[in-house]
């Protein structure tokens, strides 16, 4: 009987100690789910944060690509190349490279300086210079190619563009599907470049805060990697695997061999 007994313990210690190494190494914490969860579950009135990161527009850099139009009702009459329309309506640029100096060479206008400048800036400045040739023009100036690129364990990891130019890490997340439940939300980086230089942060996405992150807002070319937990980790790792599935062998065995020898 004390035999029985000894065998019996010996199994369910063997029980006990698989139980604890699958559970320890695979399961994910509800806390690292939940984003903001220093906000109470829930508010009778709502939490009002103040010092919000403000928005500040993006500066366009060498390299980038920008989408330049300029309209005018009312045709120059010494602007020979362009043809009057009833709509009076010109489309004179579209998608012209920042050089390595700052400049883009405008038709007509020449080269203008435009790195450094937000896109409200560059407007004005091209705005004069094409005062020039048009009567009245108007000038719309945008970044083309206003991208993103997030990647690791998101839903739709990739590039993102964003034609308004005005994205927080939030807004970015959501064009990518959100974050998978495997993701470490408390342990996002963001890549940025400036100028020759490479900035690397990390951000808590389980905490409000992120909001008065001085890095909330995205500029273009940021790169977002979000890291997956150790169950994920492990789950696409055969060693793990094949570690786990000799273990759980060995047990079965074991076990098997002793209630064979209860019999």
């Amino acid at each position: 009987m004390y035999k029985l007994y000894k065998q019996f313990n010996f199994s369910l210690i063997l029980l006990l100690l698989f139980f604890v190494y699958t559970t320890t190494t695979s399961c994910v914490s509800t806390k690292n789910l939940l984003y903001f969860q220093d906000l109470p579950d829930t508010m009778n009135t709502p939490v009002t944060m103040s010092n919000i990161t403000p928005f500040t527009e993006p500066k366009i850099e060498p390299n980038d690509i920008l989408a330049i139009t300029v309209q005018t009702v009312v045709q120059n009459p010494g602007n020979a190349p362009i043809t009057s329309t009833s709509t009076g309506t010109f489309n004179m640029l579209n998608g012209f490279l920042v050089d390595k100096k700052g400049y883009v060479e405008l038709s007509l206008i020449g080269f203008v300086k435009v790195a450094g400048l937000t896109t409200t800036e560059a407007r004005e400045v091209i705005k004069q210079r094409a005062d020039k040739y048009y009567k009245e023009p108007v000038v719309n100036v945008r970044i083309a190619n206003f991208d993103v690129a997030i990647l690791g364990d998101v839903a739709r990891p990739g590039m993102i563009n964003i034609p308004n130019e005005k994205a927080n890490i939030m807004d970015a997340i959501a064009m990518a599907g959100d974050l998978n439940l495997t993701a470490k939300k408390g342990n996002v980086l963001l890549i940025r470049s400036e100028g020759d230089e490479k900035k690397f942060v990390r951000m808590d996405l389980r905490s409000s805060k992120v909001y008065q992150s001085p890095y909330l807002w995205l500029k273009q070319h940021d790169q977002i990697i979000v890291e997956p937990n150790k169950f994920k980790v492990q789950s696409s790792d055969q060693t793990f695997l094949r570690n786990l599935g000799i273990i759980s062998t060995l047990i079965s065995t074991v076990s098997l061999i002793l209630i064979f020898r209860t019999l």
